[in-house]
């Protein structure tokens, strides 16, 4: 299941922006092109949601709480970390938003967990 009716109502909440949706749609695409990663409801939905939370934070101003130290330092030990900070990079050059360094830790967070659920098969 694609993303479209999450995004819609996102939108019409006003949590996030015509632009919003554009870049998640363009990360979307990235992923798939550059990956051959099908991003769906089932494999990536907290992804997504974070995302469009974090485009919503960044046009107020909000700020959240960095992750706790050990969850960091446990992040940072994954096998998987060295793909998703490539993934990540690769997410920034696809979107006009910008996140800041708190919101890209817990966005590596969610493209760990991406690269997880799809090592257990779920999705793609």
């Amino acid at each position: 299941m694609d993303f479209t009716e999450r995004l819609n109502l996102y939108l019409e909440g006003g949590m996030i922006q015509p632009d919003d949706v554009a870049d998640v749609q363009a990360i979307i695409t990235m992923f798939d092109q550059k990956y051959h990663i099908v991003l769906q409801e089932e494999n990536a939905d907290t992804f997504i949601a974070h995302l469009c939370a974090a485009f919503g934070r960044s046009a107020t101003g909000e700020e959240v709480e960095p992750l706790p130290p050990e969850v960091k330092a446990e992040l940072e030990g994954l096998d998987s970390y060295p793909q998703s900070l490539q993934m990540l990079k690769d997410v920034m050059a696809a979107t006009r938003n910008r996140l800041n360094p708190t919101e890209q830790d817990y966005a590596l967070l969610h493209i760990n967990n991406l690269i997880a659920r799809l090592a257990e098969g779920c999705g793609n």
